[in-house]
């Protein structure tokens, strides 16, 4: 049997249009979609370098009021700030000396308040 010029034309087209279909989807895919900035997240807490300064500036003067209290030692005693908050940790030689520390880094300039944790010992 001899294909007609009607059954070849008939058949191509049929196989063009099959192989047509085959190269398109339906499914989006990441082509289909334009890249995106992502967020931008801010860590928690983020803080400017001035507010680390300005919490270097108050432990430094709050160490140096402190260790002027009769019964504290610099061996003895650590000064930390953030935010404000001064929070003094260590010793004291009595338990006058571990109030009269508290209360002299309340008196420094840009102490929001005083956590503290010392703890009474005779040297």
């Amino acid at each position: 049997m001899i294909p007609t010029l009607r059954q070849t034309l008939w058949s191509g087209a049929l196989a063009l249009g099959l192989l047509a279909g085959c190269g398109t989807n339906s499914y989006p895919t990441a082509d289909n979609y334009p890249p995106e900035n992502p967020p931008r997240v801010e860590p928690p807490n983020a803080r400017s370098a001035a507010q680390y300064q300005d919490d270097a500036s108050i432990t430094s003067r709050v160490h140096a009021t402190v260790l002027g209290v009769p019964g504290i030692h610099a061996n003895n005693i650590q000064v930390s700030t953030y935010d404000g908050v001064v929070t003094l940790r260590g010793t004291a030689s009595n338990e006058t000396a571990a109030r009269n520390a508290v209360q002299a880094a309340r008196q420094v300039t840009g102490v929001r308040s005083v956590e503290y944790d010392l703890q009474v010992r005779a040297y």
